[in-house]
């Protein structure tokens, strides 16, 4: 049994991967002799999954899911590390038989001491995470037999409790959350609206705004028809269904401008001090639905002008003035941290170094969401015009609008100038570590890596640096060169 691995991803098959927050993307293999059009593709390609990582890191439902798989990661290290030798044995002996130890068909599998609290509090935190990223990270019979409002309250309540006076504002010790109202998915004639669908709608259709520049119209204009019928299928449902509400046509800008209210709902704890929340203003494809309703009698000023700071602000306003629903906006410091030199040097759990740096580059881009908020709104007309020029050397001024780590070619790469060798390792093994736990405790059989470098697994002597990582971070006989 493998674990479902959540990504964002480009139909040329580059991706930001969640489970290591990883953009993994080879150089352009495009089988044109133009220069100008293989440079273009590459860079579209860029544009699509960058705007992953700041409309991700960037938003409150990103902050919010970021928060729910640390408080997992976190759950599980501790659980892993107080277990029983009766229980160890129990786990080798489940494991090489294919069950796993915690699975949603088998609950309750341990009825006793605290690790009974745990399986349920992990169950409703994996539950909750994927509910509200992308339901098809869970199998339907998990999806339809789970009580959804108890997992996400307790889910809530437990991320809250957790993260309070750090990530989160402080928590009550009386407080707990309540999420009121018929808990529902968005399912439309042509599939379900996820959160998911939303956010890869938003980056195809920052890749169609590059055309608006002199560069990529002067590349072939295959590249774009290809996008085109690439917003014909799953990508473009929001769109879609967008113009169906609103009875008409909607641009590219307003499109984007709903998708940006619908990532951003409220978060108890995150952006209120209250501690119920409707599911209408937490789950965000409702909230697009909602505010796509609100376009069929009014017209918007970015219907016809180019996105700015302020139309966007007012259009944000003005949604949450028609459809009842509120703009979340992070009442709290997300991050004590200013550098990651500092996230790979501070003492902490490997659990907790690749949320360091979410939390770090989180706390930048909201600051940037109030300066400019097209810039992640809109985050393809960050590179067309004036403004471009300050993406030429992104790493020396705004690396944290870009994603951090990645992988080209199977080998691994960091920004030297903010971390070195020695540094970018430790990150990664954190990364790794970390991803490993839903492995270990939700899956069976080989550890997983399609979320790391590959060149990382050809090398044995790494392998086993690596495996042993794992064996003194959970006292567990795993690793990835054995099953």
């Amino acid at each position: 049994m493998t674990v479902h691995t959540p990504r964002l991803r480009n139909s040329s098959g580059a991706e930001l991967n969640l489970r290591s927050q990883i953009l993994f993307q080879d150089p352009t293999r495009t089988r044109t002799k133009d220069l100008i059009t293989a440079a273009g593709s590459w860079h579209k390609t860029y544009v699509h999954e960058s705007s992953h990582w700041a409309r991700y890191h960037g938003s409150t439902v990103g902050v919010l899911l970021s928060l729910l798989r640390r408080s997992r990661d976190q759950l599980a290290a501790y659980t892993i590390s107080h277990m029983s030798r009766q229980e160890t044995v129990a786990f080798h002996e489940g494991r090489s038989s294919g069950l796993p130890f915690i699975s949603f068909n088998r609950y309750p599998q341990h009825t006793r001491g605290e690790l009974r609290y745990n399986e349920l509090d992990w169950l409703n935190l994996y539950y909750a995470y994927y509910v509200l990223l992308d339901p098809e990270g869970l199998a339907a019979s998990d999806l339809a037999a789970w009580d959804m409002q108890a997992a996400f309250e307790n889910s809530l309540d437990d991320t809250w409790r957790q993260s309070g006076g750090v990530e989160m504002i402080e928590r009550p010790d009386d407080t707990s959350v309540s999420v009121t109202g018929p808990m529902q998915l968005v399912h439309t004639s042509e599939g379900p609206l996820t959160t998911r669908t939303l956010f890869e709608c938003a980056a195809v259709i920052d890749e169609l705004f590059q055309f608006e520049g002199t560069f990529m119209r002067l590349t072939d204009p295959t590249l774009r028809e290809l996008l085109l019928e690439e917003m014909q299928g799953e990508y473009g449902i929001p769109w879609r269904l967008a113009n169906a509400l609103a009875g008409r046509e909607l641009g590219g800008s307003v499109v984007l401008a709903l998708i940006d209210f619908a990532l951003n709902p409220v978060v108890p704890g995150l952006t209120t001090h209250n501690p119920s929340v409707d599911w209408r203003e937490l789950y965000p494809a409702y909230r697009f639905v909602a505010a796509a309703k609100t376009m069929a009698d009014w017209k918007s000023d970015l219907e016809a002008k180019p996105p700015s700071h302020e139309a966007t602000v007012h259009f944000h306003h003005t949604l949450a003035e028609r459809s009842g629903l509120h703009m979340g906006r992070v009442v709290s410091r997300l991050s004590g941290l200013s550098t990651l030199r500092e996230a790979a040097t501070l003492p902490m759990h490997l659990a907790d170094r690749t949320p360091a740096v979410s939390f770090i580059c989180a706390s930048r881009l909201f600051d940037l969401r109030e300066e400019d908020v097209c810039a992640l709104s809109h985050y393809g007309v960050n590179f067309l015009g004036e403004q471009a020029a300050r993406f030429a050397d992104p790493y020396r001024d705004m690396w944290w609008l870009f994603p951090v780590f990645q992988v080209s070619w199977g080998e691994y790469r960091w920004p030297e100038r903010h971390v070195n060798l020695d540094q970018a390792t430790d990150l990664l093994l954190g990364a790794a570590v970390a991803s490993a736990y839903d492995d270990i405790l939700h899956g069976t059989g080989p550890l997983t890596f399609e979320h790391l470098p590959r060149a990382l697994f050809e090398d044995r002597g790494e392998v086993a640096a690596l495996d042993k990582v794992l064996k003194d971070s959970t006292g567990l006989d795993l690793g990835w060169g054995r099953a």
